[in-house]
């Protein structure tokens, strides 16, 4: 198309320089046969026409054969324009059209241009948004794996807690039977009717001790003085001292007797609430309590477990 365009402008300028040309010639015989016909007149005034009448007719022939020829280079010349001019109409209509086409080019191309941004913007603003999604998961994937660690951790303690508690359950369990609770009891019952035989004992013999030294004070008096003298001796003191101590000793054992029933009674009593508590936890934690523990408290009348073992440490629930 740039080829056509340079072709044409060049043929417009080419046609213009040959229409140029035969103007110029045709002004040329015209100025010719304006210079014949003053020619003619002034022979004329001076008389003396015949000599060049033959130069005359030359001139004008070739006047006239140069104005038929500049006509025919003139009506080519007008041909050869108005198809120029054609051509340029022709030419000017594809400039238009060329530059309608190239706006409407244009236009696209800067809608597409704007499309393009608007597009890496939105691909800008996802990937921006795909990055914080990204980052948001890292974070909740790190929290939720440092819960699940928190959970793990809780649930291992909780685990051996529970497996602590059961062993020491257990071992309280063989340890304080009811069996040997019932043996404990019976013999702390015995200890204490041995108990209270030999205050009976002491207060029978500090009865028989005080009845003879009234009898030997009272009536009958002194039969000697061996006898008055002993009774008034330190070794009669001594002898009263020893009973005292006897008796004193006697209540103190059944006291210390009593008192540790009584405490023993009272730790049992202990026992059998902290492992009624234990059970209920255990049942709320969802864990089965041990089956020898049910059976063995439904079987329970009397007293629960009694104090741990010495040296042994056991840590309940509340």
């Amino acid at each position: 198309m740039a080829g056509r365009s340079l072709a044409s402008k060049a043929e417009p300028t080419a046609g213009a320089m040959d229409g140029a040309e035969k103007a110029e010639g045709q002004d040329t015989s015209s100025q010719k046969i304006e210079d014949l016909m003053e020619m003619v007149k002034k022979l004329q005034k001076v008389g003396s026409l015949e000599p060049r009448v033959e130069v005359l007719i030359n001139r004008i022939n070739e006047a006239q054969q140069a104005k038929k020829k500049a006509n025919e280079d003139l009506g080519e010349a007008r041909t050869i324009c108005e198809a120029l001019q054609k051509e340029l109409d022709l030419l000017h209509g594809e400039k238009v059209h060329l530059k309608e086409i190239l706006s409407k080019k244009q236009e696209t191309l800067r809608i597409l241009r704007l499309h393009c941004q608007e597009k890496e913007s939105e691909a800008q603003r996802k990937h921006t948004v795909l990055q914080e999604c990204k980052e948001r998961i890292s974070a909740l994937s790190l929290q939720i794996e440092e819960e699940k660690n928190k959970q793990r951790q809780l649930r291992l303690a909780f685990e051996e807690q529970l497996e602590e508690l059961m062993g020491q359950h257990k071992d309280l369990w063989d340890f304080h039977r009811p069996e040997r609770l019932a043996r404990e009891i019976c013999a702390l019952d015995s200890n204490k009717e041995q108990l209270l035989k030999e205050e009976k004992l002491v207060k029978a013999t500090l009865e028989d001790v005080k009845h003879q030294l009234c009898s030997l004070c009272g009536a009958e008096g002194p039969s000697t003085l061996d006898e008055g003298l002993f009774l008034r001796s330190q070794e009669a003191a001594a002898t009263v001292q020893l009973f005292q101590e006897e008796h004193r000793k006697a209540e103190e054992l059944l006291a210390a007797a009593a008192q540790s029933h009584q405490q023993l009674q009272q730790k049992c009593q202990q026992l059998q609430q902290k492992r009624q508590r234990l059970k209920e936890e255990l049942e709320k934690r969802g864990m089965q309590v041990p089956a020898q523990a049910q059976s063995t408290q439904e079987e329970e009348a009397g007293p629960g477990d009694v104090a741990p073992r010495p040296g042994r440490p056991v840590t309940w629930w509340s």
